[in-house]
């Protein structure tokens, strides 16, 4: 009952401001502020990559004290752009996020916080601003190193072998980011459903906790392409960061608090990746729910409450 009100909450979440900032390299960055305006300021990432910002992701926090300011990072949602890849990097998008702040002129710090490919983006902002930020609040969390990339197929093969054969006999055996990154990117619309239905489709069956195997050919749009290449456009790039970079400079924020939550069962982003993040900051608190799937609801309404499930 308490969770159908909560989704019942998340319905009515309105921003109070939302506009577009001045042109840099060609994009365009949308926002939203959500909450109270002003309370406790939260710079918050939203995943993907080539995901966007919605004001009922601003579910998770406490509207009455907090201030959440969130934005279509570049070439996504409703931010505009001249070239889709160009200057489209994690170091572009936290560069978006202090001028942003600065616009806003918000003064004094905040809290950096993200889920998944936004965890990514709300360390690596933490770890470029140490002196603007308050404290971390992430889940999901996502390093983005070229193991972390390849780590969602062998431990969603241990659970779907069968979805993980198909997704494999499509590209005949061969690697499968750089297989479907060339679908993705090709300029013929057969190769691109292909990406879609498989790869893509994946990802969310893994990450959600999907008990059915399927792959039914749907229907999709170019949005719907776009935002999957901004996501390879990444992928291909390892992500545009240093091997194991999250974690070395790790000691640029050890002393800020950090809040990291993460479900046990999550196979788009396997846990392990939450406990070295938490290892690596002494003043982290990491909390496990035993739950399936990639950010799921019962998470964030864990996160919500309150409620305890399991602290280290």
């Amino acid at each position: 009952m308490r969770l159908g009100l909560f989704k019942l909450r998340n319905r009515f979440i309105k921003a109070y401001d939302e506009g577009w900032l001045p042109p840099c390299d060609g994009h365009e960055i949308h926002y939203y502020q959500v909450g109270n305006p002003s309370g406790e300021v939260v710079i918050h990432f939203h995943g993907g990559p080539g995901g966007s910002a919605k004001p009922s992701w601003a579910c998770i926090y406490n509207l009455k004290k907090q201030r959440i300011i969130m934005f279509d990072q570049r070439a996504c949602g409703q931010s505009r752009y001249k070239e889709a890849f160009y200057k489209n990097t994690p170091q572009d998008t936290v560069k978006d996020a202090n001028r942003l702040l600065n616009v806003l002129k918000v003064k004094g710090k905040v809290v950096s916080a993200g889920a998944s490919f936004g965890a990514t983006l709300a360390v690596l902002f933490a770890q470029t601003y140490p002196q603007k930020i308050k404290r971390l609040c992430v889940d999901s969390v996502f390093l983005g190193r070229q193991k972390d990339l390849e780590n969602m197929t062998p431990v969603s093969d241990l659970f779907y072998p069968d979805a993980v054969a198909q997704v494999k006999k499509q590209v005949k055996g061969k690697n499968l980011n750089k297989s479907y990154a060339q679908l993705i990117f090709s300029k013929k619309q057969s190769d691109n459903e292909k990406a879609l239905r498989y790869f893509a489709h994946l990802e969310r069956m893994a990450g959600g906790g999907v008990l059915k195997v399927d792959f039914p050919k749907t229907s999709f749009t170019e949005k719907d392409v776009h935002r999957f290449r901004v996501c390879m456009h990444y992928v291909k790039n390892n992500m545009f960061l240093k091997p194991n970079q999250l974690i070395k400079e790790a000691t640029k924020i050890k002393h800020i608090p950090a809040e990291i939550f993460q479900n046990r069962l999550d196979f788009c982003c396997p846990p392990y990746q939450a406990w070295e993040l938490h290892q690596a900051l002494p003043k982290s608190k990491l909390t496990l729910v035993a739950d399936k799937g990639h950010g799921s609801n019962l998470m964030r309404y864990l996160v919500y409450l309150g409620n305890k499930a399991r602290k280290y």
